[in-house]
């Protein structure tokens, strides 16, 4: 099932709303001065929550009893994040240009989240297109697409 979703970030804010035809299912929120990161899409909550404070890979939990389901690996050199959920699931997240406004998230055979950013002077936009045909786990990529595309954004932002 291929769904398209689009999210919307204003300036200065640390929230990003996703929208599925106009109508708001989801979103990242960062804590502004914490690591902790969460995210909900269609009504069930994630928690990302860094490893260690030097470690700047994540656990993803669920948000209502707290179970360990995944890990967030991102590579120091590349645009890349590895993501692995506790049932054995493997997926990369890579930039797909030099600007990294496109991004892919790919189980081991083929694509199944494309990512795409247009970004205007005071908001972030885009779209997320995902080709998954289990509902929760559609929903878990796309928080984590849209998670994994922001954390490089804020370090990229945080060198410059």
């Amino acid at each position: 099932m291929r769904s398209t979703f689009n999210y919307f970030k204003k300036a200065l804010n640390n929230r990003i709303n996703i929208l599925e035809r106009d109508a708001e299912v989801g979103y990242v929120q960062f804590d502004t001065f914490k690591t902790g990161v969460e995210g909900e899409f269609k009504q069930k909550k994630y928690a990302f929550k860094k490893k260690n404070f030097w470690s700047s890979n994540y656990d993803i939990y669920r948000e209502d009893n707290q179970q360990l389901i995944g890990e967030v690996i991102f590579s120091v050199w590349k645009s890349k994040a590895e993501i692995t959920l506790i049932n054995g699931e493997k997926f990369t997240m890579k930039a797909k240009n030099f600007w990294s406004t496109k991004w892919g998230l790919d189980d081991t055979n083929r694509e199944v989240v494309d990512f795409e950013q247009t970004r205007h002077f005071w908001t972030d936009e885009g779209t997320v297109t995902a080709n998954v045909n289990d509902n929760e786990k559609m929903g878990l990529l796309v928080l984590l697409s849209v998670f994994v595309n922001f954390v490089y954004r804020r370090r990229a932002s945080e060198a410059a």
